[in-house]
């Protein structure tokens, strides 16, 4: 649809809407009828509650692509579809990660860095975005490789806990050293594949996975 030819209810030009305008809230459900007596008819109303009210589910998803076609976002669209269907563990229609990415990407979730997904998303599509971020390094309980995450997910921690960047379980976590922005990284790197990779594009050179003074090279046993 082009947004253009897009025309609200009340006479209000689709120009003026931002994403936040049409932030899908939560789902709204009526159960409408016509008729009475026995010719009574029953039949549902699926909707979106919005700033702008409740909108129809399929009105809201063609006004919510109209809105990013307009904002120039229809590529981050294309590859926030392809991360939903990537992660489709509960084998959803095409038309259901499709509503899912547009809910998602008028709630701007790729801009939030408390969100699980910002860093490999970001890193993967908008690496300007990576680059930029606070990042943590952290060892899981759950899991032994070390991951990152932000310092906005370690903030909003609940119990000593946060969500695994390997299998996605709250749980505890040890903090191995931290990078904010695109400065160096303090505190010990931890001395894995994914980590060197991850120092190399912080600081521009390799970590260096043999230094005997590394807190993760084990004394060997005599």
């Amino acid at each position: 649809m082009k947004h253009g030819d897009y025309k609200l209810p009340g006479g209000r030009d689709l120009s003026t809407i931002t994403f936040e305008d049409i932030r899908w809230q939560y789902g709204v459900f009526h159960c409408n009828s016509t008729g009475a007596g026995r010719d009574k008819k029953y039949f549902p109303w699926r909707g979106a509650k919005t700033k702008l009210g409740e909108i129809e589910e399929h009105d809201w998803c063609q006004l919510a692509e109209a809105v990013i076609e307009q904002a120039g976002e229809t590529d981050l669209l294309k590859q926030l579809i392809q991360w939903c269907t990537e992660h489709n563990f509960t084998g959803d229609s095409a038309a259901e990660i499709r509503k899912e990415a547009l809910q998602l990407h008028t709630s701007r979730i790729f801009d939030n860095p408390q969100w699980v997904g910002y860093l490999p998303f970001n890193k993967r599509y908008r690496p300007e975005v990576w680059d930029a971020a606070n990042i943590v390094f952290v060892r899981m309980e759950c899991c032994p490789e070390p991951g990152t995450v932000t310092q906005e997910q370690i903030d909003r921690s609940y119990m000593g806990q946060i969500a695994c960047p390997h299998c996605g379980r709250w749980n505890t976590f040890t903090i191995l050293g931290n990078r904010s922005g695109p400065a160096p990284i303090s505190g010990p790197i931890p001395r894995s594949d994914c980590e060197r990779d991850a120092k190399h594009l912080i600081s521009g050179k390799d970590a260096d996975a043999d230094d005997a003074d590394s807190p993760w090279e084990e004394d060997d046993d005599d």
